[in-house]
């Protein structure tokens, strides 16, 4: 765990080129091509990259962190440092506001979201987090559950495999860096279609964004993203339903709903969440 500021605390952090957010599905590539994760290491600045690794959603955050943390290095990142937040009052300490400032690449690992959420969501770490990315100033990436965090809505938990009803998945509140949106991880290859398509019903205002293993979203802040990687990502658009009965059936009944937009995208294709396009 870090408890104080690198030595160059007093320098500027330099200005990545771009500053998406980078939502991976898990499982991603990190001994041959590692292509997800380099792309992660040059829109943080490359050999300027600055790299806070955050393991907290994970039970294992020191094996999990050091894995990162070496293979970043090897990249030639400037500096990568681990912060594991162990309580709610760590993540409102001034030196960890501070830390996430001099950052230009934040990487969140996968774990438990709910247990992410539940230790940095409406803090001030959380606060500058986004705050950094929306000015520019900051690189955002997270891997399956530190991707499902990233919504101001998420699912906490769930089960896959079977009819969208409302008992396969609980939302809750996540991190809150990106509004309107609940993102799903691992989603081809565990067959959570069916429970994306749950969460959209309960809050169609929201798009749904399954992202399967070994593919990621970079995510512009004006909306538009593209897929990288060996998978699809999944857009579950319910903005145009005209018949969902989610919230009138019993929670173990399956639901019923029409006129889903879906799309199915692979690596190189472009969606316009703003305008809710496939470009």
């Amino acid at each position: 765990m870090v408890h104080q500021l690198p030595d160059m605390i007093e320098q500027q952090a330099p200005v990545p080129v771009g500053n998406p957010l980078i939502v991976i599905g898990g499982a991603e590539d990190k001994e041959r091509e590692k292509t997800i994760l380099r792309a992660f290491h040059q829109y943080a600045g490359a050999e300027q990259a600055r790299i806070l690794i955050i393991p907290t959603a994970s039970s294992m955050p020191e094996i999990l962190a050091e894995v990162y943390r070496l293979l970043f290095e090897q990249m030639g990142a400037d500096w990568v440092r681990i912060l594991n937040v162990s309580s709610r009052l760590e993540a409102q300490s001034p030196w960890v506001v501070d830390l996430v400032a001099l950052s230009t690449g934040i990487f969140m690992t996968g774990g438990d979201q709910l247990r992410l959420a539940n230790l940095l969501a409406d803090t001030d770490m959380a606060r500058k987090m986004q705050e950094e990315w929306q000015t520019g100033r900051l690189v955002i990436a997270g891997t399956s559950a530190g991707a499902s965090a990233m919504g101001d809505s998420m699912i906490s938990r769930g089960y896959s495999g079977e009819s969208p009803k409302r008992e396969m998945v609980e939302l809750s509140v996540g991190l809150g860096i990106l509004n309107n949106v609940i993102i799903d991880q691992h989603f081809h290859n565990r067959n959570r279609l069916p429970r994306l398509m749950t969460a959209i019903a309960s809050r169609p205002y929201c798009t749904g964004i399954g992202i399967d293993e070994n593919t990621a979203i970079i995510l512009q802040r004006d909306g538009l993203l593209e897929v990288i990687g060996q998978g699809t990502v999944t857009i579950v658009d319910g903005s145009e339903l005209t018949y969902n009965n989610v919230v009138d059936i019993p929670a173990h009944h399956p639901l019923s709903a029409t006129n889903f937009r879906i799309h199915v995208m692979a690596q190189g294709l472009r969606y316009h969440l703003r305008e809710r396009k496939l470009l």
